[in-house]
């Protein structure tokens, strides 16, 4: 149809483009040219471009011989009358109400179209996704199921189809309940159902199943499933749930033993007596075991964090942490003996250390297991003192035995010649002097061959309090005590014990003769004897405010002739007084502090416990000397 377009702009325009693109093959127009007196209007431009002639007299473009159609696209009425009056009936004329009419159905068609084109790509789209989807679920080693919201199977993955021998058309669609292997069925009972407790709660859900959803195993087996049920919305808001499911059986048994280790492990670590601590490479404690506890006075987890140098004083933690260093620098296995002090107290420890690594082998830490020998280690000790105790008495008894013959031939001639002498002879003192002497020798011999163990005991059942006395006495007089107060204390109807009088008043003139010289001979020295009321014995004490005795001399002051006084003693008194103490069943110590005093304490056993015992000389006993000054 030939046609005459009136007006160039931007709708002209739209229309020519539109028979361009033959959208309106209905009118099939054939463009005879455009009219505008603009010639740069959209339209004018459009048309020159396509070949279509233009004009700027609208009289001259309407006379074309043949013309149809007339489209009028300007919008203006006298515009329209015109064409009217210039075509009359020659031509058909479709003002530009109608083209537009025609241009918005040409949208309109445009669009659907184009959703056309959309919702056939994205439908390609989802295909993809969909065949993406079913790939993944495919490749993952876990049986998958996935739930509406009603608990019908949407789709399944391959190895669940593997795993129940059915294929996913003969599953989809279906209850998950019609193929669930466990025994409750998935609807009626939420709290074995994993899926019903998502649907339920809207929250992941793990469990661990002898018998999963998907998955089960023969009766006579042990297995164990794991099944995963997680939540996820679809496009239209519906909770839908992925099931998944995976054996385990192999990670529950490894966990099984793993714990079972962890378990024997905990046992020994709770159950030796060693004490053993895990410490980082910086020195902090991670672990503790009870008898670590025990000998540090902590639990595990006060220890945690912290460092040896907040256990012990700066000496002992210096050693440890140089050990540390060791076996740091030099790996392996190390073993150390320290010496510690700890709350007051020393102690000796054979330490042994090893690194611990990780998975890669790297050090992480310092595991120290050490062993307590300090009693051992005083036990060993004290045998070696025995032994030398029992060396010196086979040597004391060798020497009386030679000394005791040429003693009795100097007594007998010295009591013949007295006899034979004048008093009034002036060798007459000489000789009493001889004889006085040689009766001290003679004394001496009879003390060495008691701590020989030649001499014999004689004991029984005392009364503590005529002891006592009787002690006091024999010094209250003495020159060398005139400066001495003496403060008794007695507890009332104090226990008897089993002893021989003679020593255990050796034993008490010997301490109260130290106590003495400690003070140089002023002083007052405080006696007390009571009950022992932990064990039922008796307990004696002797306290001066001497000079004290220092640490180093401590550890040494009942060995066999170590002596503080220098030429003044011997060193045989308190090494008597601990050999008696021990024959009887008892035992010595000594409290003191250098400046302020000393007090020594014996404890002994009730008599009818020493009496039933009847200890034996099993401890060398040396003498005390009667002179009151040897120690």
């Amino acid at each position: 149809m030939k046609t005459v377009f009136v007006g160039g702009g931007q709708g002209c325009r739209a229309v020519l483009e539109m028979v361009v693109q033959n959208r309106l093959a209905e009118l099939s127009p054939e463009v005879l040219g455009v009219v505008d007196p603009n010639p740069d209007a959209p339209g004018m431009v459009f048309a020159r471009q396509q070949g279509w002639p233009t004009f700027s007299d609208i009289q001259q473009a309407l006379q074309q011989e043949g013309l149809e159609l007339v489209v009028e696209v300007t919008g203006i009425d006298s515009v329209r009358e015109e064409i009217s009056r210039l075509v009359g009936g020659r031509a058909r004329i479709m003002d530009h109400q109608l083209a537009r009419v025609f241009w918005d159905l040409d949208q309109m068609a445009r669009d659907l179209r184009g959703e056309l084109a959309r919702k056939t790509e994205l439908e390609a789209e989802l295909r993809e996704d969909r065949r993406s989807l079913q790939e993944l679920l495919d490749s993952l080693p876990d049986s998958v199921m996935v739930l509406d919201k009603d608990g019908h199977i949407d789709r399944v993955n391959r190895r669940f189809e593997e795993v129940t021998e059915l294929s996913s058309s003969q599953v989809e669609g279906l209850l998950c309940s019609n193929i669930c292997r466990t025994k409750n069925s998935c609807d009626t009972n939420g709290e074995i159902c994993p899926s019903a407790r998502v649907l339920e709660t809207g929250a992941p859900v793990t469990v661990v199943q002898r018998t999963s959803c998907i998955i089960g195993c023969e009766p006579d087996k042990e297995c164990y499933y794991q099944t995963v049920a997680s939540p996820f919305r679809t496009r239209t808001g519906d909770l839908n749930v992925v099931i998944t499911s995976r054996e385990v059986t192999e990670q529950i048994r490894l966990a099984r033993e793993t714990n079972e280790l962890a378990r024997r492990a905990n046992q020994i670590l709770n159950t030796v007596h060693g004490i053993i601590s895990i410490v980082g490479l910086d020195g902090r404690f991670q672990f503790i075991n009870p008898s670590a506890e025990r000998f540090f006075g902590l639990t595990s987890a006060e220890a945690e964090g912290k460092s040896i140098e907040d256990l012990l004083p700066p000496d002992g933690a210096k050693i440890v942490r140089q050990n540390d260093e060791a076996i740091i620098r030099d790996g392996g296995h190390l073993s150390h003996e320290e010496n510690l002090v700890l709350n007051g107290k020393e102690y000796i420890l054979i330490t042994e250390r090893v690194i611990l690594h990780d998975y890669k082998n790297e050090p992480i830490a310092i595991c120290r297991v050490s062993r307590n020998i300090t009693p051992s280690r005083r036990l060993h000790e004290e045998l070696l003192e025995s032994e030398k105790h029992a060396a010196v008495g086979k040597l004391a008894a060798g020497v009386a035995h030679e000394l005791n013959n040429p003693l009795t031939g100097i007594l007998s001639f010295s009591e013949d010649l007295l006899t034979e002498l004048d008093p009034q002879s002036p060798i007459h003192e000489d000789i009493n002097v001889i004889m006085n002497e040689a009766l001290r020798c003679r004394q001496i011999v009879r003390d060495l061959l008691d701590f020989s163990r030649q001499g014999k005991t004689n004991r029984k059942v005392l009364p503590i309090e005529p002891v006592v006395k009787r002690t006091l006495k024999l010094v209250e007089k003495q020159a060398a005590f005139h400066d001495i107060r003496f403060e008794v204390e007695l507890s009332d109807n104090p226990p008897q014990i089993y002893a021989d009088q003679n020593q255990l008043q050796q034993v008490l003139l010997n301490l109260i003769i130290n106590a003495r010289d400690a003070m140089d001979g002023k002083g007052k020295i405080i006696f007390s004897a009571k009950q022992w009321t932990d064990r039922g014995g008796i307990h004696f004490s002797i306290t001066d405010h001497g000079c004290g005795i220092s640490q180093e001399s401590m550890d040494r002051i009942f060995e066999p002739f170590f002596s503080t006084k220098g030429d003044r003693g011997n060193g045989l008194g308190l090494a008597a007084v601990r050999g008696i103490v021990q024959e009887h069943g008892g035992s010595v110590s000594v409290d003191s502090e250098v400046g302020k005093g000393s007090t020594f304490h014996i404890y002994l056993p009730p008599a009818n416990r020493a009496k039933k015992a009847g200890f034996s000389r099993s401890h060398s006993v040396l003498p005390a000397y009667h002179d009151w000054g040897e120690n």
